[in-house]
């Protein structure tokens, strides 16, 4: 347990049906499948209001993470047409859930919308959700943005920080080694520029508040021109898709 967790994340409220069904619920997983008896919590990072100036005040707020001390969220990134990184992780993450649940497993989403009018959540309480949904593997979806010339994708995995993320460190590693030969495998193209596409990080508040294995891909590179054309079209963001969920089965053996 981490000792300066703090806040709780709301869940939608469960939708109510009237009569009988003689199927499965609208979105619910499916019966049987290689993913069945798994659930997995999903993060599409930042929300696009957190550029909104009207909710500064709440994203300043701020919390030590075992580190340093951070910021409740940023806007994230975009591509140099302005394309916000927090819709195409929104759009990939919906597309990723639809796939897993078909596949059987229990998809829990820590934010329902990409909306300018909404905020967060927090990042502590983004990496704290793993647990409170009892999920057996946390996946942070992000893009970056970084140099141009760099292109691919790379995944952050926790470093052990005593008290924190000691318990969850060598499995989110193993995890972080699986999913990448995975994704890799079903064609989406390695990072140039981080070595063997892990990035082992001390500081990132995602993963230093999960009790659980977890994992922050950041997609590609929306800076790049063929990533950020890949990542703004509808094509390209069912590939990220197909590509994810390659990962995610690879990361749990499944």
């Amino acid at each position: 347990m981490k000792r300066f967790a703090i806040g709780v994340v709301g869940l939608a409220a469960a939708g109510l049906t009237l009569g009988l069904t003689t199927g499965p619920a609208v979105g619910a997983p499916a019966a049987t499948g290689p993913l069945s008896g798994i659930t997995i919590a999903l993060d599409p990072g930042h929300q696009l209001g957190n550029s909104n100036p009207k909710f500064f005040e709440e994203l300043a707020r701020t919390h030590f993470n075992g580190v340093e001390t951070k910021s409740c969220n940023t806007t994230g990134t975009a591509t140099n047409g302005g394309y916000p990184e927090a819709t195409f992780n929104w759009k990939v993450a919906k597309q990723v859930k639809t796939q897993l649940r078909a596949l059987g497993a229990t998809v829990k989403m820590t934010r329902h919308s990409n909306s300018y009018d909404k905020w967060g959540p927090c990042v502590d309480q983004r990496g704290s959700f793993g647990q409170k949904v009892d999920a057996d593997l946390m996946l942070s979806i992000h893009a970056d943005g970084a140099d141009s010339s760099g292109y691919g994708f790379y995944v952050m995995a926790p470093a052990a920080v005593p008290g924190w993320t000691d318990d969850i460190a060598k499995k989110s590693g193993r995890a972080a080694k699986r999913f990448v030969k995975g994704m890799a495998a079903a064609g989406a193209p390695r990072s140039t520029y981080i070595s063997n596409q892990i990035l082992v990080t001390s500081t990132i508040s995602t993963l230093n508040f999960s009790d659980v294995p977890v994992l922050l891909l950041e997609s590609g590179n929306m800076r790049n021109a063929s990533d950020a054309a890949r990542m703004t079209s509808a094509s390209g963001q069912a590939q990220y898709a197909d590509w994810i969920v390659a990962g995610v089965r690879a990361a749990l053996r499944r």
